[in-house]
C-alpha cells in the first residue's frame, strides 16, 4: 500500500512498464478541399470551349485528389468525406464539359479552314447555255472558281488499250477524258494536289488504267496564266458504261470537288 506523495512500486519481474498512450493523429483534409476547389475552377474553365485544355487537366486532378480523400475518410484520416465526393463529382462534370469544348474547338477550327481555304465558282457553258438545272456539268463545260482557275474536262473518247494495260478487264469499255486546268488565279496552284475519280452509270467507283504513258495526270506547280491539260483512262463494266461521271478536285483543302457527267458511246 502506498501513501500519497510515494512513488508507484517498481514492476514485479516480467511485467512491462505501462506505456503512455500515442498521441491522436491529426485529421488530413486537405485533398478533399483542393479536390473541391480544383473541381469548381475546371467547371468554370470547361464553361468556356477554348479553356477545355485547363478544364481537363483541373479535372483529372480533382478526381485524383478527391478519390484519395474519399479513401482517407473512410479509414478514419480525415472527416470531410462530404468534401471529397463533392470534389470528385466536380470533377467529373469538367471532364465532360472539357470533351465537349475539345470538340467544338475541332469543328469551327476545320470549319474556319474550310472557309479560309476553299473558293465557291460559277458554271460557264460551252454552248452559251446559263441556268443548268443538274448539278454536275456537261461535258465541255467549264467551271470557274471565285480566284480565276478554271477547269473543263472534254467528252470522253474510246479507247484500246494495250495488252499490258493494267486496270482494264477483257469485255470492259475504255474511255479516255482529257482534263484542262487554267490558272487564271494571281498565285501558284499546285497541281500535286489534284485528285479524279471517275463513276459508271451505276455510281460504282470506275477503275482507272494505267498503259504506258497513261494515265498523264495533273501534276506540278502551275503558274499564273499558264494552263495543264491531263489525260486519264478509265475501264467501265459493259453494263454500266452508257454513262460517266468524272469528279475533279484541282487541289485538297483549297478547292471543292467539282463533276462532270453526261452519257458515253
Amino acid at each position: 500500500m502506498t501513501t500519497p506523495g510515494t512513488p508507484p512500486p517498481p514492476p514485479q519481474w516480467g511485467q512491462q512498464p505501462p506505456q503512455p498512450s500515442p498521441p491522436p493523429q491529426p485529421l488530413r483534409n486537405g485533398l478533399g478541399v483542393a479536390s473541391l476547389v480544383l473541381g469548381i475552377i475546371g467547371v468554370l474553365c470547361g464553361l468556356v470551349p477554348l479553356l477545355f485544355w485547363a478544364a481537363g487537366v483541373l479535372a483529372v486532378l480533382a478526381l485524383v485528389f478527391g478519390c484519395v480523400g474519399i479513401g482517407r475518410a473512410r479509414k478514419g484520416q480525415a472527416d470531410n468525406k462530404g468534401v471529397a465526393i463533392w470534389g470528385t463529382s466536380l470533377g467529373a462534370v469538367a471532364a465532360v464539359l472539357a470533351v465537349v469544348g475539345l470538340a467544338i474547338t475541332i469543328t469551327v477550327v476545320n470549319d474556319t479552314v474550310d472557309e479560309l481555304h476553299s473558293t465557291g465558282g460559277k458554271k460557264e457553258s460551252a454552248a452559251g447555255r446559263e441556268g443548268h438545272s443538274n448539278n454536275a456539268l456537261r461535258f465541255g463545260e467549264t467551271f470557274t472558281y471565285d480566284d480565276g482557275v478554271k477547269v473543263t474536262v472534254a467528252k470522253p473518247s474510246s479507247y484500246q488499250p494495250g495488252p499490258y494495260a493494267v486496270g482494264h478487264a477483257d469485255g470492259n469499255k475504255a474511255l479516255t477524258v482529257k482534263i484542262t486546268v487554267v490558272n487564271g488565279s494571281g498565285s501558284t496552284v499546285d497541281l500535286d494536289l489534284s485528285t479524279v475519280t471517275f463513276k459508271d452509270a451505276d455510281g460504282a467507283q470506275g477503275e482507272m488504267i494505267f498503259d504506258g504513258d497513261m494515265p498523264r495526270e495533273l501534276a506540278g506547280e502551275l503558274q499564273p496564266g499558264e494552263r495543264s491539260t491531263a489525260t486519264y483512262a478509265v475501264s467501265l463494266p459493259p453494263d454500266a458504261a452508257s454513262a460517266l461521271e468524272v469528279q475533279v478536285e484541282p487541289g485538297v483543302f483549297t478547292y471543292d470537288s467539282e463533276s462532270w457527267s453526261g452519257s458515253v458511246r
